[in-house]
């Protein structure tokens, strides 16, 4: 799990850098972090948030993936400076299959 972690950061590095915006994204800081969710937990799973660390509005758009295939699911999610981190879901369903998340676009608003 902390290699599909890894990657999504790292992916995200890439596209911060490709980012086409007036103001300098390359500071932001968005990324995934795992909870101990009683329910994830409970499949040998973790929670997966969505965080920004970003002093602007961070556009942020996800991809998911489900027994290491990308879904349809291409998600949008808007981050303001001090909101809380974002619940996208467990690290493996109910029925025991990994899921994960990549960002595929960053940039300030």
């Amino acid at each position: 799990m902390r290699f599909y972690l890894f990657a999504g950061l790292l992916g995200l590095a890439f596209n911060l850098q490709a980012a086409d915006s007036s103001e300098s994204v390359s500071d932001a800081k968005v990324g995934f972090i795992e909870d101990e969710n009683s329910e994830c937990l409970a499949n040998d799973g973790k929670l997966i948030l969505l965080k920004s660390d970003a002093t602007e509005t961070m556009v942020v758009w996800l991809d998911r993936w489900f027994m290491g295939v990308r879904t349809a699911d291409h998600t949008k999610h808007v981050l303001k400076p001090g909101d809380e981190p974002i619940a996208l879901g467990c690290s493996q369903t109910r029925d025991k299959e990994k899921q994960y998340w990549t960002i595929a676009s960053a940039q300030a608003q």
